[in-house]
C-alpha cells in the first residue's frame, strides 16, 4: 500500500507545542526526532541499554527536530494537515514496505523500567535476572513504549497495580500498557482505542505476548456509551484529553479506584492535577522524565459507593 508521508520542521522550541497540538487533532502515530534526546541515548550506550544502532539514526538526532505522520493514498486529514502548513514540512509518496523497514532498523530491545525490555517482534534478546520483556510488532499503530509518557506510566503501575486486579486502557496504542499490566498480575485488561489500526495493533501484540486470553481489545470512547468497570483506569494520552476523561474515569472504576494519567507536559501539571481533583480524586504521586510527567490519583468517593 502507498502512504503519504508528512514531515514537519518546527524550531527546537516549538517541538512540543506541535506535537500536542497534533495528537489532539486525532494523529496517533506520530515519529518524533528531537535531538534534544543525543544527550540521553548516548548515555543509554554506556549504560548497556542499547548495543547496536543504524548510524542513520544517529544522524537523524544530531540534525534538525521534526514531526511526521502518515496518510494513506486517497485519505485527507484537513486537521492536522492545517498544522503542517503553519511550519515549513514536505509530503513525500512512500511504500508501506519501505516504512516498516526503516523502522525494523532502528526499533532496537530496550530496557524502559527497571523491570521491563520491549524488544521488536523481529529481534532476539536474552533477559537478564529480573526482567520481563515486551515483544512489540507496532504496525501502523506506531509504539515501541520508549517515550517518556510510556514508561513513566509504566513506572507507576509496577507501584499501584496488584495481583488480580483489572485495567482499563484508554488509548491502548500498540498494546504495550496492556501487554505490562498481565505481565504485572492482571487479571483483565480492557484495551480501548479511537483507531482500528491501534484495536489490530493490541491483539496482535497480546498474541505476541501470550495474554491474549486476558486482553479484551476494541474500538470505543471512555465518554460514550463504554460499560466497563476496573480497579484501575489507564489514560496515557495528551494533557487536554486528560483533563477532558477525567470527569467520566470514576464511573469505570471500583475497588481501590486508581487513575493513572500520562502524556502531560511538565508546564501542564498543575492545570491537569487541578481537573484531576476536580473530578473527586486525590492525587498519590506524581513522577517526571524528559520534560513529561504521570499522575497516579485515587477516587475519594470509593468509599462512600
Amino acid at each position: 500500500m502507498k502512504y503519504k508521508e508528512i514531515k514537519i520542521y518546527p524550531k527546537s522550541e516549538e517541538l512540543n507545542a506541535l506535537v500536542d497540538r497534533l495528537t489532539a487533532a486525532g494523529r496517533s502515530d506520530l515519529v518524533i526526532n528531537d535531538p534534544g534526546e543525543l544527550e540521553d541515548f548516548m548515555r543509554a550506550r554506556e549504560e548497556h541499554v542499547w548495543d547496536y544502532v543504524d548510524p542513520e539514526l544517529i544522524e537523524d538526532l544530531q540534525g534538525n527536530p521534526y514531526v511526521c505522520f502518515y496518510l494513506q493514498e486517497g485519505e485527507e486529514d484537513p486537521d492536522a494537515m492545517a498544522i503542517a502548513k503553519e511550519y515549513d514540512f514536505t509530503l513525500t509518496h512512500v511504500d508501506d514496505e519501505d516504512w516498516l523497514h526503516k523502522w525494523e532498523e532502528y526499533f532496537m530491545p530496550t530496557k524502559i523500567t527497571e523491570r521491563f525490555v520491549v524488544k521488536p517482534a523481529w529481534r532476539t534478546y536474552e533477559p537478564k535476572e529480573g526482567e520481563d520483556v515486551i515483544t512489540i510488532d507496532p504496525g501502523l499503530a506506531f509504539g515501541t513504549g520508549t517515550h517518556a509518557t510510556t514508561f513513566l506510566t509504566l513506572r507507576l503501575m509496577e507501584k499501584y497495580l496488584l495481583p488480580g486486579e483489572s485495567m482499563l486502557d484508554v488509548g491502548s496504542g500498540s498494546g504495550i500498557l496492556s501487554i505490562g499490566a498481565v505481565k504485572l498480575g492482571a487479571d483483565k485488561v480492557w484495551a480501548v482505542d479511537l483507531f482500528d489500526d491501534a484495536v489490530l495493533s493490541t491483539k496482535k501484540n497480546a498474541v505476541l505476548n501470550g495474554c491474549e486470553e486476558k486482553i479484551e481489545a476494541f474500538q470505543g470512547d471512555l465518554t460514550k456509551g463504554l460499560d466497563v468497570k476496573a480497579d484501575l483506569v489507564c489514560a496515557n494520552l495528551m494533557a487536554d484529553l486528560v483533563k477532558m476523561l477525567s470527569k467520566d474515569v470514576a464511573k469505570h472504576l471500583k475497588g481501590r479506584c486508581l487513575y493513572i494519567s500520562s502524556g502531560i507536559l511538565d508546564e501542564k501539571e498543575e492545570e491537569v492535577s487541578g481537573a484531576i481533583e476536580n473530578a473527586g480524586f486525590e492525587i498519590a504521586e506524581v513522577i517526571h522524565a524528559d520534560g513529561w510527567c504521570a499522575i497516579c490519583a485515587r477516587y475519594l468517593r470509593s468509599l462512600e459507593s
